[in-house]
Parts: structure tokens; C-alpha cells; sequence
């Protein structure tokens, strides 16, 4: 097995780029198809519940996004740094820094800790758009999980980050499996036969994300190569890499976390047009993430593969990747994109909504599919930001995005066409995003490859 895995890390800087990526992000978009359909899932389950009940989730979707972000920042800075150290091949360094990753995300899960409290919890949903003492309650009590969740989830994003780094996509998909098998079966029986309500919809996430990280230490045991344990000893060697991490990683959190914060603001805006509003933009971002499996895919393989080879100094493969990503990602894009909005009210319909909230997920849907184009050229540069260290440059576009754009579009589009026209500020900020990151990766590819030329 250890042979194995070092075959396939040997394979990211000789193996044919196109093939090598496709065989790579196959598992990585059935990985991240698997990740959306937990979400979907209990989307639909608590959907049933009532609108309340799914409004609280919707409600939810900022914190769930903040702390995700959190986790992608840390994992954006190891996979960069153990990518490229193993592009050197430096293999102890590389697992020094994938350690130190993992004790900084156990390290960042205690801000989920304000969650187990009432009042901090009914402050922080108030300042959402929560209104009305049922959905607030309903959102304490779907999000009082979180703090157990979160160290669990910490170790399956760099665990999976560790394989991926050495060319092995295969296993973050199996263990996301395990925890998509384990949450489905468990969530129809605690919501609707034990009574549990919304509460059994997060503790079946709960136990879904345990059985995949007991899964990835044993496999991660076996398999030779790097190996982090579920608790690490306390070394200071540990701990002296959270600067270099979060230099790469910190940039990755603000550009995420940017997103949860321009829909916060965005639910406020839906929410004075009423409820079936907010559900009606979760709906379709749920809906959506089917087409970002795709896209965070591809994404996810072509990071390590990109920060291996700027550790060997081989521009010219790192743009063939690049280019490999993007004939992979528009072709599988295409069709799904078609099948959506064509068929939006196939997915929609799942979750039983109001004929009203029907109404707006679809438009919400059809405006987002006219994105797509920005949205692949956006990860795919982002990608490369992340790779090789200049994270700050997506971060910079995200915010563009997310806050500067979208927000205030969001507002002129509401009070000029209401309800019906508010989605247009998808594409207009996906737009302005990709314009800019096209400049940032323009200086960074003069930048890299004049550094390489100086080093020869």
C-alpha cells in the first residue's frame, strides 16, 4: 500500500496531465457530491417539518459557512505547503506541517462553542434575520450540535487534504460515503419515528462525521506515507507552523467567510419580502451545489497537483493543468447546468415548498446557471492563488464578490424589479470576480515564472 501511494505521488509531476486530473477529480467530484448531499438531505427531511423549521436552517447557512471557512483556510494552507514540500521531497517537513494543520482546525472549532448557549445563540440568529421565537428556538436547537461535530470535521478536511496531496483522491471519497450512508439512514428515523425534530437531523450529521474519521485514521494507519493521529502529542514542532498555514490559509478564511457574511445580508433583504423567500435562495443553493460538486471537484484535485508541481518548478505543466481543468470541468458543467434549468422544479418540488417559494427558486436557479462561465474561471485561478501561496489575491476577488458587488446589487435589483429580479446579482458579481482574479493570475504566472528563471 505504501508503494502504492508513493506511485501515485511520483505520478502528479510525470503522468499525462489529462488523464492524471480527470483519474484525480473523479473521486474529488463524487467526494464533493456526496459532502452536498448530506446537506441536501437534511434540507429536505426538515423541510418536511414545516417552514419554520426550514427557515431556521436557511437562517443557519452563515454560521455553517463561517466555520467551514474556517476549515478551508487551514486546509488550503497545508494542502499548498505539504503539496509543494512534497514537491521538493521533503516527506518529514511535509508531515511536521500536516500535523501543525490539524491542531490549528482543533484550535479554531472552540468558535463553535458560543452555539451550546441560548442566549448567545438567539443573539447571533437575531442579528441573521430571525424572527419570532420558533424559528430562533429551532435554529439553537439545530445548531447546538456544532461544537461536538466540528473536531470531527476538522480531521476528515485535512486527512483528506493528506491523501489527496499524495495523489490519492480515492479515499476522501470513501469516507465521505461513510458519512453520507450513516447520515441518511439515521435522519428519516431521528426526525420522524424518535421525534427528534431538527435536532435529529443534526445529530445524525453528527455521527455520519465520526464514523468517517474513525474510517480515514485506520485507513491512514495502513496505508504508509504521511499519518496524523486523532489526537496529537503536544510538540512546539506542532504548533510553529500555524504562521506559515495561516499566511496562505488566513487570506482562504476571509474570502469564505466573506460569503457567509454578503448571505447574511442577503437574507435580510429576502426576508422582507417574507419567509418563503429565504427558503426559496436556500433551495437553489442547495440545488446548486450539485453543479459546484463539479467545480470544487476538479478544484480539489488540481490544488495539490498544482502546488507539487511549483515545488518542482515546472510552470509549463502547472498550465497545462489548468487548461486540463477547464475542458474537464465545462464538459461534465454543461449537462448538469442544462438539466437544471430545464427541470428546475424536478429538484425543487423534493422539498415541498409554497407555490410562492417554488416560484422564486426557480428564477434564483436559472440566473445562477447563467454564472457558470465566471464561476469556473474563478475557482480555476483561485486554485492557483491558493497553490502557490498568493491567496490573498482570491481572497481580494471574493470580497469584490461578496460584499461590494453582490450586496448592493442585491439591493438596486430588489427595489427596481422586486421578487422577480433580485437573482440578477449572481451573475453580475460572479462577473466582476473573474474579471479581476484574470488580472491577479496574469501578474502571478509573470511573477512565478520569471522567479523560476532566476533560480535555474
Amino acid at each position: 500500500m505504501a508503494m502504492t501511494l508513493a506511485k501515485k505521488q511520483a505520478e502528479l509531476g510525470s503522468a499525462p496531465v489529462m488523464r492524471l486530473l480527470f483519474q484525480m477529480a473523479l473521486p474529488s467530484m463524487g467526494m464533493m457530491f456526496l459532502n452536498t448531499l448530506v446537506f441536501l438531505v437534511d434540507s429536505i427531511f426538515v423541510s418536511w417539518l414545516g417552514e419554520e423549521q426550514i427557515t431556521s436552517m436557511s437562517l443557519s447557512l452563515p454560521v455553517a459557512v463561517t466555520y467551514f471557512a474556517l476549515m478551508e483556510g487551514v486546509v488550503g494552507g497545508t494542502t499548498a505547503l505539504v503539496g509543494q514540500n512534497l514537491g521538493r521531497g521533503n516527506q518529514k517537513l511535509a508531515h511536521l506541517i500536516a500535523v501543525s494543520g490539524l491542531t490549528l482546525a482543533y484550535a479554531l472549532c472552540c468558535f463553535t462553542l458560543p452555539l451550546m448557549f441560548r442566549g448567545t445563540s438567539v443573539y447571533i440568529f437575531e442579528r441573521l434575520g430571525a424572527s419570532g421565537g420558533t424559528v430562533i428556538e429551532y435554529a439553537y436547537r439545530y445548531n447546538f450540535w456544532w461544537p461536538f461535530m466540528a473536531p470531527f470535521i476538522a480531521y476528515s478536511f485535512i486527512s483528506n487534504s493528506v491523501f489527496r496531496c499524495q495523489g490519492d483522491t480515492v479515499t476522501p471519497l470513501i469516507s465521505m460515503t461513510i458519512a453520507n450512508a450513516v447520515n441518511i439512514v439515521l435522519d428519516p428515523l431521528f426526525i420522524f419515528p424518535m421525534g427528534m425534530g431538527i435536532e435529529g437531523a443534526a445529530i445524525a450529521t453528527l455521527l455520519g462525521r465520526i464514523a468517517a474519521s474513525i474510517y480515514l485514521y485506520f485507513k491512514m494507519k495502513r496505508a504508509g506515507g504521511i499519518f496524523i493521529p486523532l489526537l496529537p502529542n503536544a510538540r512546539r514542532a506542532f504548533f510553529k507552523y500555524w504562521r506559515d498555514i495561516a499566511y496562505i490559509g488566513l487570506p482562504v478564511t476571509i474570502s469564505t467567510g466573506s460569503v457567509a457574511l454578503g448571505f447574511g445580508w442577503i437574507n435580510t433583504i429576502l426576508s422582507e419580502f417574507g419567509n418563503y423567500a429565504v427558503v426559496a435562495l436556500m433551495m437553489s443553493l442547495r440545488i446548486e451545489d450539485f453543479s459546484f460538486t463539479v467545480i470544487v471537484g476538479v478544484c480539489a484535485a488540481l490544488t495539490p497537483f498544482l502546488a507539487f508541481n511549483y515545488g518542482r518548478k515546472d510552470l509549463p505543466r502547472m498550465i497545462e493543468g489548468m487548461k486540463a481543468a477547464s475542458i474537464i470541468t465545462c464538459g461534465v458543467i454543461l449537462v448538469i447546468g442544462s438539466v437544471l434549468f430545464i427541470f428546475p422544479r424536478l429538484f425543487i418540488d423534493l422539498f415541498r415548498p409554497s407555490p410562492e417559494a417554488a416560484d422564486a427558486a426557480v428564477l434564483s436557479i436559472r440566473y445562477a446557471i447563467s454564472s457558470y462561465p465566471f464561476i469556473i474561471s474563478q475557482f480555476i485561478m483561485n486554485a492557483l492563488f491558493v497553490a502557490t501561496g498568493y491567496s490573498i489575491y482570491g481572497t481580494i476577488s471574493q470580497l469584490v464578490r461578496s460584499i461590494f458587488v453582490r450586496v448592493p446589487s442585491a439591493y438596486l435589483f430588489a427595489h427596481l424589479f422586486g421578487i422577480s429580479g433580485i437573482w440578477l446579482f449572481q451573475p453580475v458579481s460572479w462577473f466582476f470576480a473573474s474579471v479581476i482574479s484574470a488580472l491577479f493570475a496574469v501578474i502571478l504566472l509573470r511573477k512565478t515564472k520569471d522567479s523560476f528563471q532566476a533560480r535555474l
